[in-house]
């Protein structure tokens, strides 16, 4: 766990199905009736003593000056409420000076983390008893890492390795784990590489902030092939602008029965299973104060060989051969029935495969309910691993609609809009990945199927 034990739960404590969040998170207080039913009278001035008016003409200049402060402390930090809040005057990062970032207040240091003695019940008690941030918690801006490949892989292996020893193979553990190390490469209290912030701390026996890179799990534990290659295609997806905006910006987690002792420093925002969630308090925990850029390269981590090739020096840059197969040709309608999961070699979780073609690369799904919309896209990663070639994967919340075509990803929906859309073709370095923001909402509009899309009409598919 970062700061602590495997994000793991005991076994007494079943997880729950979905996140435990505030329900403050994002959403600005409404006014009660009572709020409403107060009106301002103002007072007679006529009918005020001198002395009163004295102090009302000093509280007026002591309002204009404390105003004035705000107002450029509010410019220069940003909306304490982040993006996307009604009324926010919130400025992107990206758009500081080098004078504004300068004026920012210093980062908080990073200690060694120490945990207070005392038994997990009484652990949860104290956690229990931290309120939750009544803050709206806006959702991270989504991070494309463009690097050299050696450097790529690197970043990939080692958020890889954060979300699977941090959180096993768990989609929204691993997701929770892979924002959390994204934000804190953000922030200018921790290192600005992916490698960098993962094992970070990591010489030291005790204390690194995050478990497994220093107590021989790396040594002890090897995941399979199967779960390493989701937890990869899951780091790939946020290094490409997924965003798992449940925890915001937060830059910390541990369990409920651990009280670290960084606790009191930090807000709470988000519980996902058993592991509470906190951001920096004040400014530093704003989005401005995650200002800073990724170094640009990646570090070799020695204690990575024997997991990552790209830690070792022996990068594969080739894919290996395919062996997905399919029973049948690629359309389907209405009245498509699911195939046998064995039709493909993928963890679909839970979805239903209704209609497949090797051939030409595409897959139709039909979504289970309640699915979360991050899994769908590391299921399509998982269906469409080691396929060069074009690779279409579509899914349909309801009952699928007909989808016709398929060579080179040219299909079409004539009948039905999808809920989620991937295309790739690693022949041509392209990729796309859609979800219906109807059913499926997205903190970044950008990933929102455009009205009237057709992938059989887009020049990066066909082109």
């Amino acid at each position: 766990m970062l700061c602590g034990s495997a994000m793991q739960e005991p076994p007494r404590t079943p997880p729950t199905a979905r996140p435990e969040l505030h329900p403050w998170n994002g959403v600005a207080p409404v006014p009660g009736p009572d709020d409403e039913a107060i009106a301002y009278v103002a007072p007679d001035r006529m009918a005020l003593p001198r002395q009163t008016m004295l102090f009302t003409l000093l509280g007026l200049l002591v309002v204009v000056l404390v105003g004035g402060a705000l107002a450029t402390a509010f410019l220069l930090l940003g909306d304490p409420f982040g993006p996307g809040h009604a009324g926010s005057a919130q400025r992107s990062y990206a758009s500081l000076t080098n004078a504004e970032i300068r004026r920012l207040p210093p980062p908080p240091p990073v200690e060694p983390v120490h945990y207070l003695d005392v038994p997990q019940e009484t652990a949860r008690k104290v956690n229990e008893a931290v309120p939750f941030s009544t803050e709206p918690n806006p959702a991270a801006i989504p991070l494309r890492l463009n690097l050299a490949p050696a450097d790529r892989a690197r970043a990939v292996d080692c958020l890889a390795a954060a979300a699977w020893y941090e959180a096993g193979d768990d989609t929204l553990g691993q997701e929770s784990v892979i924002q959390t190390v994204i934000n804190r490469m953000r922030h200018p209290s921790f290192p600005n590489s992916v490698c960098g912030v993962v094992f970070q701390g990591s010489e030291r026996k005790t204390g690194c902030q995050f478990t497994f890179t220093c107590d021989g799990a790396l040594v002890r534990r090897t995941p399979s092939a199967t779960a390493w290659g989701r937890a990869q295609a899951m780091a790939s997806l946020a290094l490409n602008g997924l965003v798992f905006s449940p925890i915001g910006w937060a830059t910390h987690y541990h369990t409920d029965w651990v009280v670290p002792n960084w606790s009191s420093s930090v807000d709470k925002v988000a519980k996902i299973r058993t592991h509470l969630f906190f951001r920096w308090r004040g400014a530093s925990g704003r989005p401005v104060a995650f200002h800073r850029a990724h170094a640009g390269s990646e570090p070799v981590i020695a204690a990575m060989r024997g997991l990552s090739p790209s830690h070792a020096g022996t990068l594969a840059l080739e894919p290996l051969p395919s062996d997905i197969s399919a029973d049948v040709a690629g359309t389907t309608g209405g009245d498509a029935k699911p195939l046998p999961s064995s039709s493909v070699n993928a963890d679909l979780r839970g979805n239903a495969l209704t209609a497949a073609d090797s051939s030409t690369g595409l897959f139709v799904i039909q979504i289970k309910s309640g699915t979360f919309p991050g899994a769908l896209a590391v299921m399509a990663l998982d269906i469409c691993k080691g396929r060069r070639e074009s690779c279409t994967v579509v899914g349909f919340a309801g009952t699928p609609g007909r989808v016709t075509g398929g060579a080179f990803g040219r299909v079409r929906w004539p009948d039905k809009v999808p809920d989620f859309y991937y295309f790739s073709d690693k022949s041509r370095s392209r990729e796309i990945a859609y979800w219906n923001c109807a059913t499926f909402p997205r903190p970044d509009g950008s990933q929102c199927l455009p009205p009237n899309y057709q992938p059989a009409d887009d020049q990066r598919v066909g082109g």
